[in-house]
Formats: structure tokens, sequence, C-alpha cells
């Protein structure tokens, strides 16, 4: 990510609460966090503790379904 992309959050609105947060397993079964919107891997351990302007709720609990789990 761009400095100053991500912005430090204390509440629940951080990269891993985003709708837009997504992790997959590399070569070498690291995991690697990503963005689609900014098209970057975000820091190990930032999508804890931080956030970006176009962070989005996620609404799986409203609508019922988990993408990842099926």
């Amino acid at each position: 990510m761009d400095e100053g992309t991500l912005k430090s959050s204390r509440s629940g609105a951080v990269c891993m609460t985003c709708n837009h947060f997504r992790y997959a397993v590399g070569k070498q079964c690291q995991t690697l966090l990503t963005c689609p919107i900014h098209q970057r891997l975000i820091p190990q351990g930032e999508h804890l503790n931080s956030k970006c302007h176009q962070w989005i709720i996620r609404r799986e609990l409203e609508v019922g379904w988990a993408p990842e789990v099926a």
C-alpha cells in the first residue's frame, strides 16, 4: 500500500471487517492479505488496526451468508 492510504483505527472499522478485504495463500503457503479496491497487498498486521476511506461494513450477518464458507 502507498503511504497514507491506510489510517490507524481504534474501532471495529478496520481492513479485516471491510467488505473488500480478501486473503489468499501464496506458493510457499504464506497468507497474503489483499485489497481488490486498491489492487495492493495489505502489510502484515495492518488489517487489524487500519482502514482506508473506502471502508464498507460487511453484511454477512444481515444477509445471512458468508462467501468464504462456500
